[in-house]
């Protein structure tokens, strides 16, 4: 499947191996890669990173929708801003992760809300999504507070993700509400 969301500001789309030079500002950052779950070391240079989305990519039409992995294009420039996903959370049997990275110059511009917004709108809209997780590390107050913006719930700490102490917030599909989310067209093809 093939997905393509828009917001009044991004796209939300496949990653392309063409995308190295903007991930690796994401996942080659110092600011970003101590912050990721699973723990990862940040990626070292453009290759690497090209081969990490080559394997993403080859993944991606495996994944039970609406898992996936997708990039967050700035609509005004075309640029890579971010990153997204949805993915079973270990012991990878049911409860779904919401995910999402930015540059650092993207930080502070309200991306990843919008963003995440706009994919929790699509997993939910089939009814065949019941609820949407988010884990951060206790101190990602950025993290932390982009789940409340997205009107996610805490619902404890735990260890059992990951082997990490993780702040852990749910939303559920009844407590979605279109009202906090932006404007957004959807287009996928499978």
């Amino acid at each position: 499947m093939t997905l393509s969301l828009q917001t009044d500001r991004l796209l939300i789309r496949d990653w392309e191996e063409d995308d190295a030079d903007a991930a690796l500002e994401i996942y080659g950052s110092p600011e970003v890669a101590p912050w990721l779950s699973p723990a990862i070391d940040k990626v070292g240079d453009v290759a690497t990173m090209r081969a990490v989305l080559a394997a993403w990519i080859e993944a991606q039409p495996n994944f039970v929708v609406p898992a996936g992995r997708w990039a967050i294009v700035r609509r005004e420039d075309n640029e890579v801003v971010g990153a997204l996903l949805i993915r079973l959370l270990p012991p990878y049997e049911e409860d779904l992760e919401i995910g999402w990275q930015l540059r650092p110059s993207a930080w502070g511009h309200g991306y990843a809300t919008e963003a995440s917004h706009a994919l929790m709108r699509w997993a939910f809209k089939d009814g065949e999504t019941d609820e949407l997780f988010a884990v951060a590390r206790p101190n990602n107050k950025r993290a932390i507070a982009t789940a409340g913006r997205l009107g996610m719930e805490w619902v404890g700490e735990t260890d059992k993700y990951y082997d990490l102490n993780l702040q852990v917030y749910r939303i559920r599909a009844s407590e979605f509400t279109e009202l906090r989310a932006r404007p957004t067209s959807i287009a996928q093809s499978r």
